[in-house]
């Protein structure tokens, strides 16, 4: 029993540890998986009182301008940097290994430039519009359930993926539990805010996988990058929806 909530505690650790900024250690095993997608409630939640402060200067705008830059820095930049490589390795005309490449490579060409424009431009836009009421928290929760699963579902690219780590832990409770989770974060998010979020959750939803299905026809696998990018891109359609719905509402 010691042993069990030894592995417990040192998974929920690695998984704070290694989605956020915050240092607890720990080591990554199968329990991590689980607990990703509860990371999200510490990032929304920073973001979402970053907003509020930035909101007390009288602007909308500084206030989503403040929580994009918590949300960025309280994941280390690490899922923004997920879609750029992503942007980067899946644009062009090239063979499957030359895509790989480009993927690893530390420098940033047009398309990461142009895809984190995009990202940044349209989740701005959105919490200037929709401000940042406390149910959006559950997108932090759900894109992180889907990141987690992609990892469980499908197969890895390359050998070297950072995605491998967490393969490797791949078990039919995971999937029952991190399926649980997104359930109860949809539900959360249709009661607190309105039956409507369903269809901005399908949305974004679809943003996120059209990303994966790409990545998996061009690649014939996932990696960490492509992980990373599914969630963002998930979050941000979203969040684009719901602004959308609350322009037309």
């Amino acid at each position: 029993m010691d042993e069990l909530m030894r592995r417990v505690l040192e998974g929920a650790r690695g998984a704070v540890a290694f989605m956020t900024l915050i240092p607890l250690g720990g080591t990554l095993n199968a329990v991590s998986l689980v607990v990703i997608p509860l990371t999200g409630l510490i990032v929304g939640g920073a973001s979402l009182v970053g907003f509020w402060i930035g909101d007390r200067s009288g602007s909308t705008l500084v206030g989503a301008v403040v929580a994009l830059i918590v949300d960025a820095a309280m994941t280390r930049g690490l899922h923004y940097d997920a879609v750029a490589d992503t942007a980067d390795g899946l644009a062009g005309f090239v063979e499957r290994e030359r895509r790989l490449s480009i993927m690893d490579e530390p420098t940033v060409g047009a398309f990461a430039v142009l895809a984190l424009i995009v990202v940044v431009l349209v989740r701005i836009s959105a919490w200037s519009t929709i401000g940042f009421p406390a149910f959006l928290i559950g997108i932090f929760v759900l894109s992180r359930c889907m990141m987690a699963l992609s990892m469980m579902w499908f197969p890895l690219a390359k050998e070297s993926s950072l995605a491998r780590v967490f393969a490797s832990q791949r078990r039919h409770w995971i999937v029952w539990f991190l399926l649980l989770e997104g359930l109860l974060a949809v539900g959360a998010m249709i009661v607190l805010g309105t039956p409507m979020m369903l269809l901005a959750l399908v949305f974004g939803a679809l943003c996120g996988l059209g990303v994966l299905a790409f990545a998996i026809h061009h690649l014939r696998g996932i990696t960490g990058d492509v992980v990373g990018a599914v969630g963002l891109v998930a979050e941000t359609g979203m969040l684009l929806a719901v602004a959308v719905m609350r322009i037309h509402g």
